[in-house]
């Protein structure tokens, strides 16, 4: 079996044993559902539960990409596929490591770690696509509605999810004061570091929608949860909307440059 044979196989199996592995203990009984661990570590930071529906569009999305990859005729050879086969494949394994250790121990670091490696390999993919986008080199309806879509998603809807995972160990671990003007501070503090990193993504990506909607609907949904969904937090509440506002108008602001440019 050579390399790209490898490569494919992955980006058709692993997409299909994500949904796979996150009903371990919803469906099969297995270990403790992903929404009771996140209960016993909840911090301001993470979103309202309703804002996780996104991996069902994500998993979709990786199930349409392993199989358009697959076909001989189509993506097997495209430079989509050559690219950000290898990245992507790293990331479908640490999403499923990731909920198989979930729903079997406790929040804590280690699932911080791997979740920078899902984080590394998801911008590794959307950075790579977004290359092929402004080299010209990523056209067709598969790319459009696809490739793009699936890196965008993926790596936005992560990039928020770690800075979560960062706020529910440090919780656990004592670092970081779970309730009072404490834990407000160190919510505000993880939400800006969040927004920070993200628009630093979206800049160097010269924009994208998909992940600046990804960003967004994180963010929404963190002020939802301290808004209407949990415990008022006015301060977790204004800096998430500013926050995704922000993402939102940077989005805007650097596809209509783009639009500009590709005009001129």
């Amino acid at each position: 079996m050579t390399q790209n044979d490898l490569r494919t196989l992955l980006n058709i199996a692993l997409p299909l044993l994500q949904p796979l592995a996150g009903m371990m203990a919803p469906v099969f009984g297995l270990g403790h559902t992903m929404a009771e661990m996140s209960a016993r570590s909840e911090t301001p930071v993470v979103p309202q539960g309703y804002a996780f529906s996104i991996w069902l569009v994500i998993f979709a999305l990786a199930i349409a990409w392993g199989i358009w990859q697959l076909l001989p005729d189509g993506g097997r050879d495209s430079p989509a596929a050559r690219r950000l086969g290898w990245p992507l494949a790293v990331a479908f394994a640490g999403c499923i490591l990731w909920m198989v250790l979930g729903q079997t121990t406790e929040n804590g670091w280690h699932l911080v770690l791997v979740m920078l490696v899902v984080v590394a390999a998801s911008l590794a993919a959307f950075l790579a696509n977004r290359r092929l986008v402004h080299e010209g080199q990523a056209g067709g309806w598969p790319e459009r509605w696809i490739v793009r879509p699936l890196v965008g998603l993926l790596a936005g809807w992560v990039s928020v999810a770690a800075f979560a995972n960062i706020a529910g160990a440090a919780r656990l671990s004592g670092a970081i004061a779970a309730d009072g003007a404490a834990g407000t501070l160190a919510a505000v503090m993880i939400l800006l570091a969040a927004g920070g990193f993200t628009l630093g993504v979206l800049w160097l990506a010269k924009g994208s929608p998909w992940y600046a909607a990804a960003v967004a609907w994180a963010l929404i949904a963190i002020l939802y949860a301290n808004t209407a969904g949990r415990e008022l937090n006015i301060a977790v509440a204004i800096v998430s909307g500013a926050l995704a506002a922000l993402v939102v108008g940077m989005a805007w602001q650097l596809g209509r440059m783009r639009r500009r440019s590709l005009a001129s």
